[in-house]
């Protein structure tokens, strides 16, 4: 599946379960797997089935099973069936076999490969630069997901999983003489306690914090990233506003697309924008036509039988940056 077809808070949860894969299920015949067990991931409510078939591979199957006891959930020890489709396991209240359906207690993992590729199309990482994402550092820890453009430089960008529990060893490799002196550490994890320090001028951020949440698809904040890097480490920077429109260049620039600002031609296309942006500003997400046409013409009596497609007639691409349906108009975030 490509980044398109995965939404924003799918991706947000999926990034957890690949944290949560870096734990161990005592598997049926006493391997260890790095996975998460099927009735957790019964649990997860962003990701649907088809994402979770796509997004997810079955590594092997759990040894126990907690089920309810009392008040409580208790792990049992489970057992193959003549019916594959299913494990048993006997009571602890009432000593009777029971079952369980083998997709409950199958234990999942999210493929590395295939979730750092897809951050890596998302940080717009060059193809070129991706080597490290099959070659992890740290094996099941840390990867290189290769070099990012931030601002005017190219950075080295890695992804760490599970980082509470393996932070030295993490923090040895970034010692290393053969590396850049300055870098960018994600990580699949919670921020860590702002009394670590991270190694040499690297900085550690939790990727999702770098992600837009309040558009459908999903995108990197890049204007965030930028400002994190040049702030002193362990500082915190507030998330980028969706947009900024400048009054005096009359550009507007949506967080989503940074890197492709928006200079606006001609007093009544300004003139819409920033109406656009006043109302957004002002809670007000979506504007019917006539207002907007009121504000670019200056009264009603001059908006009657305008259209404001007319306004931006041999602009197309406005149509990037302000979308419209039966409802109105409004900034296009996505």
């Amino acid at each position: 599946m490509s980044l398109k077809s995965l939404k924003t808070r799918s991706l947000l949860e999926l990034i957890a379960l690949f944290e949560r894969c870096s734990s161990v299920v005592a598997g049926s015949t006493g391997q260890r797997l790095r996975g998460v067990p099927g009735w957790y991931l019964a649990r997860q409510s962003a990701l649907s089935a088809s994402d979770l078939a796509a997004w997810t591979e079955r590594i092997g199957y759990a040894g126990s099973y907690p089920t309810q006891c009392d008040d409580e959930h208790i792990p049992v020890e489970i057992q193959e069936d003549e019916d594959p489709d299913r494990y048993r396991y006997r009571c602890p209240q009432t000593f009777r076999t029971k079952y369980v359906a083998a997709d409950l207690v199958a234990v999942y993992a999210v493929p590395a490969v295939k979730l750092l590729t897809l951050l890596a199309d998302l940080l717009g990482i060059a193809q070129a630069h991706r080597r490290g994402i099959t070659m992890p550092a740290i094996d099941g820890v840390l990867w290189n997901l290769g070099k990012m453009r931030i601002g005017n430089v190219q950075i080295d960008v890695w992804l760490a999983r599970g980082l509470a529990s393996c932070i030295e060893q993490v923090f040895a490799h970034f010692q290393e003489a053969s590396l850049p002196d300055q870098g960018l550490i994600f990580t699949t994890c919670q921020s860590l306690p702002g009394i670590v320090q991270p190694p040499r001028r690297y900085r550690i951020i939790p990727i999702v914090e770098v992600l837009v949440d309040y558009t459908v698809t999903p995108h990197i904040d890049a204007d965030l990233i930028h400002r994190l890097l040049l702030a002193p480490a362990g500082s915190k920077e507030e998330k980028s506003l969706p947009f900024r429109f400048d009054p005096f260049t009359n550009t507007l620039t949506i967080a989503t697309k940074s890197d492709k600002p928006w200079s606006i031609k001609g007093p009544k296309q300004v003139a819409v924008v920033k109406y656009l942006v006043e109302q957004f500003m002002n809670g007000r997400i979506r504007v019917s036509a006539g207002d907007i046409l009121v504000a670019a013409h200056g009264s009603r009596d001059a908006a009657k039988g305008k259209r404001v497609a007319s306004i931006f007639s041999g602009n197309s691409v406005w149509e990037d940056y302000i979308e419209h349906d039966n409802t109105g108009y409004a900034i296009k975030l996505d």
